[in-house]
């Protein structure tokens, strides 16, 4: 499991559109064979993308407060240690540091704080995109409406499942102490 958390992390918005192509793929399917009959028209995909627009920028908002929350932190152990250091006076020799500060003088820092800017810009792109939608949903064919609601979905699904996933992660770092 670890291992596919990995690949999926490294790549994030690649695994997404290929999960989103997946579900997409599997609508087309049941609309066609299991003849799945679903009525959607432009007021439904206008109210749709209303909420996905909010969605994806107060998520992004939510994301954005959790990068510098972690940063900032990373800074104050920075500077807790610092201090320490040039307070004693004898040379510290480093102490069993806790999860959370080896976890912020590891590669995996720059991970984490990749997945969370990356998420960011996911939301931002998503809100930029659907806000353009929306004002030409008159010209786009209604075949593709259902298309065009779960593909945002699925991305904005996953890469907040992602962002909670580090998150948690972090915080039974924290926990662990």
């Amino acid at each position: 499991m670890k291992n596919i958390l990995n690949i999926y992390i490294k790549r994030p918005l690649l695994w997404d559109l290929v999960i989103a192509a997946i579900v997409c793929f599997v609508y087309n399917f049941l609309l066609n064979k299991v003849c799945l009959n679903i009525s959607i028209n432009q007021d439904l995909i206008t109210s749709i993308f209303s909420d996905l627009i909010s969605t994806s920028i107060s998520l992004a908002g939510f994301v954005l407060a959790s990068l510098t929350i972690i940063v900032t932190f990373k800074d104050n152990i920075t500077q807790k240690n610092n201090a320490n250091a040039s307070n004693a006076t004898v040379p510290v020799v480093n102490k069993s540091q806790s999860g959370i500060e080896l976890l912020f003088s590891s590669k995996h820092y720059g991970r984490i704080v990749g997945v969370f800017t990356w998420a960011v810009f996911i939301y931002l792109f998503l809100f930029l995109v659907l806000s353009f939608l929306k004002l030409f949903i008159g010209k786009i064919d209604e075949t593709f409406y259902a298309y065009l609601c779960i593909v945002p979905i699925v991305l904005i699904t996953l890469t907040i499942y992602r962002s909670v996933l580090v998150l948690y992660r972090i915080i039974k770092l924290q926990l662990a102490r």
